[in-house]
């Protein structure tokens, strides 16, 4: 007699959990960016330039982009400041929607063999002090894959 009630309850909790199942977020893309190596003059240092389109429905107050270099053997070059793998360099804005921007930083690695660069993700801080990444299919390119010299 027990059992009648047991399998009521046990039903719906499990139909419970599954309507509750968590659904998959949809991010659309947030920006266009592509990375150029630049060489210095003097051939001792490489640096990059950012090109950048806001293609959402906000103003971003900074974008900052993580780009990591590689080498002839593609081993990464670390940048001439810090201790991390790949430099981050930032654009200070407003960047409103649909607004292109470009921006060029130099001296960021050592010439060190430097072949490839890749934009692997960019931080986007909107005026709120909201933070999103966008890396992966939300980081649209008009290039594929690294950068070469």
């Amino acid at each position: 007699m027990w059992k009648i009630p047991l399998l009521a309850l046990v039903t719906v909790l499990l139909t419970a959990c599954i309507q509750n199942k968590p659904k998959n977020t949809v991010y659309q893309p947030l920006i266009v960016a592509d990375v150029t190596p630049i060489v210095s003059a003097t051939k001792k240092s490489i640096g990059v330039r950012v090109n950048f389109e806001n293609i959402a429905h906000a103003d971003y107050s900074y974008a900052r982009f993580k780009i990591t270099a590689f080498n002839s053997n593609g081993q990464v070059i670390k940048p001439k400041k810090g201790a991390r793998q790949s430099a981050y360099v930032r654009l200070a804005g407003p960047i409103a929607p649909g607004q292109i921007r470009s921006t060029t930083w130099t001296n960021t690695w050592k010439n060190r063999d430097v072949q490839c660069i890749s934009l692997d993700e960019v931080e986007l801080i909107f005026p709120s002090g909201r933070v999103e990444t966008a890396m992966g299919n939300r980081l649209l390119s008009k290039q594929e894959g690294h950068t070469c010299i």
